[in-house]
């Protein structure tokens, strides 16, 4: 899908602030770039965050993928494999889901035990997480729902940060709401240092550079996570997870978790996944 250059604004990296960039390649009308002074991937230029948020707000969850995301048993399946690590990473059990979504991840941690709370820009999502789960859940943007200080213990974003056009007053934000020491940020966006993404390039799934405007690599998420002041930052171990039925199907699950866990361990796979702390003083 083309996107009119009328609807584009320029972008700086995020991590370095640096305008110089190299060429990668193009899809859907748009650039993919990589900064020359810290090698984050991203779109420049891109859809201005004006358009993109109102197609978060309106458009994000038709009905279709509604029905879709909640009988898919691989969507179950993922929100379990992530709750049940970040399970042994947190210490408390008060939780935000930021880009909640239909509330999936949120209920599942509710059901655990976990107290929940959700935000996010699409209003049927929320509609869905609220009539359905019975979540609480702001449907806006993070600053809009003004939580206290130092009042979560972990604080989620699964495949979220690769569409903040900014995601430094986000970062910023999140210090400010999250426990100090003991709080958790948990970080999973798809891996621009993939295999898939080297050999691939615009064909790899997950490159649609209309709303995905960052390819974080495992070092380029760590840069943009110290730059904010969080430390303490340890690489997670996403598991491939398998709902399919039958001998042959098991064994060409457990080649390719083989295969899946080795790329994990080398920052090498489709996704990479972060848990961080943020120690320091915000005010420093």
């Amino acid at each position: 899908m083309l996107v009119s250059m009328s609807a584009l604004e320029p972008a700086n990296c995020p991590i370095c602030e640096h305008s110089q960039t190299a060429f990668l390649f193009r899809k859907d009308g748009l650039n993919i770039v990589s900064c020359n002074q810290c090698r984050l991937i991203f779109v420049n230029p891109r859809v201005s965050a004006p358009m993109l948020a109102g197609d978060y707000i309106s458009h994000y969850y038709p009905s279709e993928k509604r029905t879709r995301l909640v009988t898919d048993p691989m969507e179950w399946a993922q929100m379990t494999e992530r709750l049940a690590e970040v399970t042994t990473k947190v210490a408390g059990r008060r939780l935000l889901d930021l880009g909640c979504g239909m509330g999936t991840f949120l209920h599942l941690a509710k059901s655990a035990g976990w107290e929940t709370y959700g935000v996010d820009l699409s209003q049927a999502g929320c509609q869905y997480a609220r009539e359905h789960y019975d979540l609480a859940v702001f449907c806006g943007n993070l600053f809009e729902a003004n939580f206290p200080d130092d009042h979560f213990d972990v604080i989620t974003l699964f495949h979220v940060l690769e569409h903040i056009p900014d995601p430094n007053p986000l970062l910023t934000e999140i210090r400010r709401i999250l426990k100090p020491r003991i709080g958790k940020l948990v970080v999973e966006v798809p891996n621009g240092g993939s295999i898939q993404m080297k050999m691939q390039k615009e064909n790899w799934p997950y490159v649609h550079p209309k709303d995905h405007l960052y390819y974080f690599s495992c070092q380029s998420l760590t840069d943009l996570l110290q730059k904010n002041r969080f430390d303490q930052i340890e690489v997670g171990k996403p598991r491939r997870v398998n709902v399919g039925k039958g001998a042959m199907e098991g064994i060409r699950f457990a080649i390719q978790k083989q295969i899946s866990d080795l790329l994990v361990r080398l920052n090498l796979a489709t996704v990479i996944r972060l848990y961080a702390n943020c120690t320091k003083p915000i005010n420093l």
